[in-house]
């Protein structure tokens, strides 16, 4: 499998994350000092502005005349001082004698508006342009008179005519009294004076003590990540590359004393089992290499004996086939022979030889079947015929040995059977097995039904059904396997070898068919034999005219 190709490294991520973590980290911080600096600046001119009103407010205060001393007409706007470092602070009467202070002074009308939207509020700050563009900050703050101010001060009554008294100023008899009224205000004017170089380096120590504590922490994370974390993984990979590559022996050298160390070392104990284990597996691969070589050179022993085996059954088959059948043909004539036919006994001893050699025929016929399917030599010889017509002449054929034991058997066709093309000698084989285990296994008075109808449109199912004891569940499989028999005891009820079921069914095979069984004990058992209508082309096929025919076997006496 390919190594795929890393888009960024563990350590590259490391540095980029953290890099960005110590940015966002160390602005943050310097943001505070940052925002308080500018604000320690701002605030130098509100502070000066207060003193500057501090001071006029007093001064106003000592110079309101008494009650009798001066008359209003001494009450103007008062300059505070004219000193140089400040502009004068000055207080404003609000009287109807100063009416160009309120609309040539932007500030002043500004402050008035302000104030009688908010009254309850004392001050009002404003940052403009003064004189020569220098940058300036006016302050504006009221004064309000309270009804104990102008009990005391009656100068101040002048300053309000009658017609000009209202709820909104200065309380008197007719109206609702007021708890303070706005009577002046004090305008402080003080220039914004702030060191820009001074801000300036300012915030470049602040920008530069921010560079150099996050390059500082760059670094000092830098050197924590190579040392303590990125070099354990480092080796951690390396040796697992190694281990990839095969090399089982090499093992991670970590003395950390945190878990890398304790992951090196589950990392090389199991490298430990997994180098065992691969000792352990070599050996039994080297054991079982023995083993295949001893098992290569029985198979091959076993398949030369199986040749022999197979060469010997159809040598002796052939071999006794010969003499079995001269038998045969000497038990026939003696059976026609008036001097044997008159002796009983005679007889019978001809009919035991005609019938032990036919049982022997049978069994040699058997094992040279047997052989030949084991050796791959049995051929098929296909031709057109009708199924129904086969099966009633094997019927009429089993005839003699159902009348022995009184079975009834009948022949049943469902449906239109069409003509099937197959191996006509070898379907008499199967079908002969069939009725021969039926017949051998149903007890007298019983019945044997062979039923042909089609399976599908393509398949042509010949079933043979008898009411015999039935096949267990347990048996209906063995009993396909060669020399099994149902009851293999000593004391056995019926013969056989064991041999036909496992013929029939590698013969359906071959045609290209299956045999299904259905059976219960006590219940009787079905054995259908399934075969498609033409016979497949992957078939074993013999065509060769100068073969002959398997013989079909003879009717018993």
């Amino acid at each position: 499998m390919a190594k795929r190709e890393l888009s960024i490294s563990l350590a590259a991520k490391c540095q980029l994350l953290f890099g960005f973590a110590v940015v966002i980290i160390i602005t943050g911080a310097l943001m505070v000092p940052w925002l308080r600096m500018e604000q320690l600046a701002n605030r130098q001119p509100v502070y000066e502005a207060g003193v500057l009103t501090s001071l006029a407010l007093r001064n106003v205060h000592r110079a309101i005349p008494l009650a009798g001393q001066a008359s209003a007409h001494d009450m103007g706007p008062r300059p505070l001082t004219q000193s140089a470092a400040f502009n004068p602070a000055v207080v404003i009467p609000l009287i109807h004698r100063h009416p160009e202070l309120h609309g040539t002074d932007p500030v002043l009308a500004r402050a008035l508006r302000y104030f009688r939207r908010h009254p309850h509020r004392l001050h009002y700050g404003y940052v403009g342009r003064g004189a020569n563009h220098k940058t300036v900050y006016y302050q504006v703050t009221g004064i309000y008179a309270t009804r104990s101010c102008l009990e005391c001060h009656q100068a101040w009554r002048h300053l309000f005519p009658q017609r000009k008294y209202s709820s909104a100023t200065i309380p008197n008899a007719a109206i609702k009294p007021l708890t303070k009224a706005l009577v002046a205000v004090i305008r402080a004017k003080v220039p914004v004076q702030l060191d820009q170089d001074q801000l300036l380096l300012n915030r470049v120590v602040i920008i530069v003590s921010g560079l150099i504590g996050g390059a500082l922490a760059i670094i000092v994370f830098y050197l924590i990540t190579t040392r303590l974390i990125l070099q354990p993984v480092r080796v951690l990979r390396n040796t697992a590359e190694k281990v990839s590559k095969g090399d089982l022996n090499i093992r991670s050298a970590i003395s950390t004393g945190d878990e890398f160390e304790q992951l090196a070392e589950t990392f090389n104990n199991m490298l430990g089992t997994l180098q065992a284990s691969q000792t352990q597996l070599e050996a039994t691969n080297r054991s079982l290499d023995t083993r295949l070589i001893e098992l290569s050179r029985s198979n091959v022993d076993l398949n030369q004996a199986n040749k022999v085996k197979t060469d010997f059954l159809t040598n002796v088959t052939h071999e006794l086939r010969t003499p079995l059948n001269a038998i045969l043909g000497f038990t026939d004539l003696l059976l026609t022979n008036d001097q044997i036919t008159g002796e009983p006994k005679l007889n019978r001893y001809a009919e035991n030889i005609q019938s032990s050699a036919r049982q022997l025929l049978e069994l040699i016929n058997d094992l040279l079947d047997l052989a030949k399917i084991e050796a791959g030599k049995m051929v098929l010889r296909p031709q057109r015929l009708v199924a129904p017509d086969i099966c009633e002449s094997l019927i009429n054929f089993m005839k003699p040995l159902s009348n022995k034991k009184n079975l009834h058997m009948s022949l049943t066709i469902n449906g239109n059977i069409p003509m099937v093309t197959t191996d006509a000698a070898r379907l008499q084989q199967i079908l002969f097995n069939f009725l021969s285990n039926s017949i051998k296994f149903t007890p007298p008075d019983g019945s044997v039904r062979v039923t042909v109808e089609m399976a599908d449109a393509a398949t042509l199912a010949i079933s043979v059904t008898d009411t015999g004891p039935g096949i267990a569940p347990d048996q209906q499989e063995s009993i396909f396997e060669k020399f099994h028999q149902v009851d293999a005891s000593v004391t056995k009820q019926h013969g056989g070898t064991g041999l036909g079921l496992a013929i029939s069914r590698e013969l359906a095979t071959m045609m290209g068919g299956r045999i299904t069984l259905v059976s219960a004990v006590g219940h009787g058992a079905t054995f259908t034999l399934m075969i498609p209508i033409e016979l497949p082309a992957s078939s074993v096929v013999d065509s060769s005219p100068d073969q002959p025919p398997p013989q079909a076997p003879k009717p018993p006496p």
